[in-house]
């Protein structure tokens, strides 16, 4: 008989604790949900971006692009595209399998909705044809169609053709690798390496005003969630019983709970950035020939604990692009033949300031010792000494001289005169002056980080700490002077 009462307590007993976690669950969970959203404005921005970038790399575009140069299928990337390449089951638009097929696959799938994109839009120009085409014409529409965080309303100013490249540039710096990056702006700048580096900068300002939103909405975050705690430990202090001070303990632990969201949103939108940053970098650094730390000018990348010092150049023309690690080194290429398009002075260090080391008159021959200006200024040899010309006042033999001399003259000369002005030159390319873009860009990651991931964790801490001190344990170590 006892047995049976026992047996009867029992499930009495666990039909009532059954029926509280219906009831009390419901309330914690919806607790740990109201702490979540007490911050729901200031996290908005953030969970935005979020989807954003998820949404672009899980595209169509970006499973192609990703697998595709991960498995080497670059190289028949084009020839797909315009459909001179015919892959079995590629044309559905699937993403099955694995391995070299399934990467080849997933390109043909994305020729279908490249195409089909192209009929309802007017296509983008065509691409520079002066470097070797990497990326095809179909990929350059598909881009122009995708939303890309930087390159919309009032951030970015451009033709169709340009925000194409910039949005497929931000796609690659995700979801590829710095080769393959540096590659498509050489091929957007028509094969020229130093108006590709302009581009490469350009892309960086792009990103420039996504970066800072980030730093503020990491900082708004940050004060919204500093003033839930600071109201928890107030009403904690001032608490007359153990009830009341253990419902607020509860509110701590789901602050602790949202915080935990917090860090990891602010911390995946972050490296998303960082990623683009590294990518920028390397970009730079192999269409000029240098190293990360030269790119950086001494910064602390964001991400790394410090910038590579090896020298960094562009790929093979018609390989791959590698998967990470960094391209072959390739032999450096030669200084260029360059005349004095206008009268000049030859200076002792490449600052205006400097003293005059000699003149140059229009049409003199002039020999650089690198390949490329630095700064605005060609290095030059002067018996044994550097010397430093203006990179505006020389220019390619056949350059139009700028001189009063090259003016109509009565007589003989003035056919020779006119003839020579028959012709402009073409337009110089856009001077690069240094990296300030990129590491400007690379200032704002790493204050994006500390201002949001950074912050939230410290105030993690903070309530760590307080846990730990209201432990019985640490109660017991601190009556002994051990807390």
């Amino acid at each position: 008989m006892n047995h049976v009462f026992a047996s009867r307590r029992l499930r009495l007993a666990v039909s009532a604790i059954a029926l509280m976690s219906m009831n009390v669950q419901p309330a914690m969970a919806q607790k740990g949900k109201d702490a979540l959203n007490v911050c729901a404005t200031e996290r908005a921005p953030l969970v935005k971006l979020e989807t954003d970038y998820k949404e672009l790399k899980r595209s169509k575009m970006g499973a192609a692009i990703g697998e595709g140069l991960k498995q080497g299928a670059t190289v028949l990337a084009k020839g797909v595209m315009s459909g001179g390449i015919s892959l079995p089951g590629g044309r559905g638009g699937g993403f099955g399998g694995g391995g070299f097929g399934g990467a080849l696959g997933g390109v043909g799938g994305l020729m279908g909705a490249a195409a089909s994109m192209s009929q309802s839009r007017a296509p983008a120009a065509a691409p520079a044809t002066g470097a070797t085409m990497l990326f095809g014409q179909d990929l350059l529409t598909g881009a122009s169609g995708l939303y890309v965080p930087g390159l919309g309303g009032a951030n970015f100013s451009g033709g169709d053709s340009m925000k194409a490249y910039a949005a497929l540039a931000v796609l690659v710096a995700i979801v590829a690798t710095a080769e393959a990056y540096a590659q498509l702006k050489e091929q957007e700048a028509g094969g020229d390496l130093r108006k590709a580096s302009y581009n490469i900068d350009q892309d960086a300002a792009r990103q420039l005003t996504v970066s800072r939103e980030i730093a503020d909405s990491g900082g708004a975050l940050v004060e919204c969630r500093a003033q839930q705690l600071n109201d928890i430990n107030t009403r904690l202090a001032s608490a007359s019983n153990d009830k009341d001070r253990k419902a607020i303990r509860r509110e701590r632990t789901d602050l602790t709970n949202a915080l935990k969201k917090d860090i990891d949103l602010t911390g995946g939108v972050v490296e998303q950035h960082a990623g683009m940053a590294k990518t920028f970098t390397q970009g730079r650094a192999m269409t000029d020939g240098v190293s990360e730390a030269e790119v950086l000018g001494g910064q602390t990348p964001a991400y790394a604990t410090a910038a590579n010092t090896t020298k960094l150049s562009m790929p093979a023309k018609g390989a791959a692009p590698a998967q990470g690690g960094q391209a072959p080194a390739a032999a450096p290429a030669p200084a260029p033949a360059l005349i004095a398009i206008r009268a000049t002075v030859v200076r002792s260090a490449p600052v205006a300031s400097a003293g005059v080391l000699m003149n140059f008159p229009a049409g003199r021959e002039v020999k650089p010792k690198a390949a490329q200006a630095d700064g605005g200024w060609w290095e030059i040899d002067v018996a044994g000494s550097p010397g430093y010309v203006r990179a505006a006042d020389l220019g390619p033999p056949g350059s139009a001289i700028q001189t009063a001399a090259a003016s109509p003259a009565k007589g003989r000369a003035g056919g020779r005169a006119g003839a020579s002005k028959a012709a402009p030159p073409p337009p110089a390319p856009p001077a690069v002056q240094g990296p300030t873009n990129i590491r400007a860009y690379n200032q704002t990651v790493i204050a994006a980080r500390d201002q949001g991931k950074g912050r939230l964790s410290s105030l993690m801490t903070d309530i760590q700490t307080s846990e730990r001190r209201e432990s019985v344990l640490w109660a017991m170590l601190s009556r002994f002077g051990l807390g």
